[in-house]
């Protein structure tokens, strides 16, 4: 569908994939007392089923080592895990795909590393980001930020409701996810501008009960947009 619009079958191609597809991501905290394994293990048994696996500074293979983990303990709950940053990493360590960030590699060198029946997703923080969509043909898109956050230093320019609709209604038909101090609160409003769920870590992660916080986010998730089964 790159550079064209979606024929209508096509389009219910991808409706029909987004529908299976759970409205909330969990991305792990470095900044925890909680290891990511914990992080992952509490949001899980709290019914998320969409863990992405966000770690900083290690080495190659302390990085796989702690995917294989964090993979193990999603599949476990039959939820899907995805690496931030690298497709060596997500590749190595059996996981489900890979998230990019507009500093990692192009979804067209992680598409022919992983191949077809990886999950892909990319950030878009402007229309300028767009030509994000149009390679190696990512799956979903996390659209950013809502809120200025204390999760991500440096982050890009906090959208209005007005350029985000912009910006999710310019990726259609890609599902996307919304990212950027987002709580549960917020998750009616993100549908009336067209998210398709939302990506969330310190709402989760730093709550004094991570394991409540999740289930209150999953439900929440469910009434909204009525999805939370993985792939």
């Amino acid at each position: 569908m790159a550079g064209r619009r979606a024929s209508p079958t096509e389009e219910k191609e991808v409706l029909n994939y987004v529908r299976s597809l759970p409205a909330v991501q969990f991305l792990t905290l470095d900044a925890s007392a909680r290891t990511p394994v914990e992080q992952a293990e509490l949001a899980c048994q709290g019914g998320v089923r969409w863990v992405q696996l966000r770690a900083k500074g290690l080495s190659l293979d302390a990085w796989i080592s702690l995917a294989s983990q964090v993979v193990a303990v999603a599949h476990a709950h039959g939820a899907i895990c995805t690496i931030n940053d690298s497709p060596e990493v997500a590749l190595a360590s059996a996981a489900d795909g890979v998230h990019l960030g507009k500093d990692d590699t192009s979804p067209g060198s992680a598409r022919k590393l992983l191949g077809p029946d990886k999950l892909i997703g990319v950030t878009l923080n402007s229309l300028d980001d767009l030509w994000r969509t149009t390679e190696g043909a990512p799956d979903y898109v996390g659209v950013g930020p809502f809120r200025s956050t204390l999760t991500k230093v440096g982050h890009a320019p906090v959208h209005t409701e007005a350029s985000l609709r912009e910006l999710i209604a310019a990726a259609a038909p890609l599902p996307t996810y919304v990212i950027g101090g987002v709580t549960a609160a917020d998750f009616s409003l993100l549908k009336s501008l067209g998210a398709h769920g939302a990506a969330m870590s310190g709402t989760i992660a730093r709550a004094a009960d991570p394991l409540s916080a999740a289930k209150v986010i999953v439900a929440a998730g469910q009434i909204c947009w009525g999805k939370q089964s993985p792939t």
